[in-house]
């Protein structure tokens, strides 16, 4: 049952995901620049890579912290509804430690991408 809500959950997310970001979508007239205006010719933005790719990680990351948070709230249900059953509160146990320990390398992950990042950004522009 588990295997089967996360794969629901998985699929429902990456079907959500696009339509998101489609909706925020605003087209304006890309006209060409020929002073060499990246953002003008593109459509683009003017971040650098390091903004983009520190953008990125920290969305993922946000999405895992998250899956995390529903995997404790899935394990303190399995708990609350076992009934005194030993098997199924060591089931539970086994759930909330192992999104216990996804979260807390969740958050360190995140530091060490923040700190690098941070360093990366101070060292280039100096």
């Amino acid at each position: 049952m588990f295997k089967r809500l996360l794969i629901t959950l998985i699929i429902t997310a990456s079907m959500v995901a696009p339509a998101i970001s489609l909706a925020a979508y605003n087209p304006q007239e890309v006209t060409f620049d020929p002073n060499n205006n990246a953002q003008r010719n593109t459509g683009l933005g003017n971040a650098s890579p390091t903004d983009v790719a520190a953008g990125i990680i920290q969305r993922v990351l946000t999405i895992l912290a998250l899956l995390a948070l529903i995997l404790m709230i899935y394990a303190g249900f399995v708990w609350m509804l076992s009934r005194g059953k030993e098997e199924d509160v060591e089931r539970a146990k086994e759930i909330l430690y192992g999104a216990l320990f996804g979260l807390i390398v969740i958050l360190a992950s995140y530091g060490l991408s923040l700190y690098v990042f941070e360093n990366l950004i101070n060292i280039t522009n100096a």
